[in-house]
């Protein structure tokens, strides 16, 4: 991902890499007895712990509040999609179809891998996209 950052401004404590943050996230969660989840800070390339969870506002790109939406509601009608992200919504809803995670036709779009697309709400739909032709090309 050229131009993103792994020093994020968020003022968030950060991971260096998806491993780091799950280690930390058990060692959380043994001493403090809570659920930690990690996901990739979508202003940079570091990785953040949570025990809230995720929530639309906090989900930046239109790829994660589409998943995210998805997960919520199993099928979304892109025309009801905030306005000024509805054609980036196609956009993602395109791709998404494309890696098997939606069923989209006349501006609806349907989960079908809610796996995939919890993984798309974690570290964002571009690396996920990435995540995925890693793999295809791994196991050739």
């Amino acid at each position: 991902m050229p131009g993103r950052r792994y020093n994020c401004s968020c003022g968030k404590k950060r991971y260096r890499d998806e491993s780091s943050a799950l280690a930390a996230a058990d060692e959380d969660a043994a001493a403090y007895g809570e659920s930690v989840t990690v996901y990739r800070c979508p202003g940079g390339l570091a990785w953040h712990l949570t025990t809230r969870g995720f929530t639309p506002e906090a989900l930046r790109s239109t790829g994660r509040r589409l998943a995210y939406a998805l997960l919520s509601s199993n099928e979304v009608d892109l025309d009801g999609f905030d306005p000024r992200r509805r054609r980036r919504a196609l956009e993602c809803a395109a791709q998404m179809s494309g890696l098997g995670l939606v069923l989209a036709a006349d501006g609806v779009v349907r989960a079908v891998d809610r796996a995939g697309l919890a993984r798309v709400v974690q570290v964002g739909l571009d690396a996920y996209a990435e995540e995925a032709s890693g793999q295809a090309t791994g196991s050739a």
